[in-house]
């Protein structure tokens, strides 16, 4: 009986957090992001830009918007960290929000009442930068 509650507990810790989307229990407010969403970012790309490793974090300054962050690989094999906004998580719409998205997703627009949420934003790029560094 003994052994049966020692495995169990040390399966209950090898297994505690997996299949969860949320990295928030590290203090960063890192997410990951929905397949749907990383979708949507990839069939916007431009030409010889590839994209991976999404994380989200949400902004401060307004609870309705997340700051999403890649891994973009430029087609000089140069790496980028671009940020987009969504309202919605799960499945979008994308818009671009600094100069780097806007190159790597031309077709995107702005959005219009996107908060200016710069510690959010540096965030999500940190949040991209360490998923990608940790794989």
């Amino acid at each position: 009986m003994i052994r049966l509650a020692v495995l169990l507990l040390g399966a209950a810790v090898v297994f505690s957090g997996c299949g969860s989307s949320s990295k928030s229990s590290s203090g960063s407010g890192c997410e990951d992001v929905p397949v749907s969403l990383n979708n949507e970012v990839a069939s916007s790309l431009a030409t010889g830009f590839s994209a991976d490793g999404f994380q989200a974090v949400r902004s401060s300054d307004n609870k309705d918007v997340w700051f999403v962050s890649a891994r973009a690989t430029y087609p000089d094999d140069s790496v980028h960290y671009p940020v987009w906004a969504t309202k919605n998580l799960s499945s979008g719409p994308v818009y671009v929000v600094d100069q780097v998205s806007r190159n790597v997703t031309e077709g995107l627009n702005k959005l219009q009442d996107a908060p200016s949420d710069e510690a959010a934003i540096a965030n999500a790029k940190k949040c991209a930068q360490e998923a990608k560094s940790s794989q």
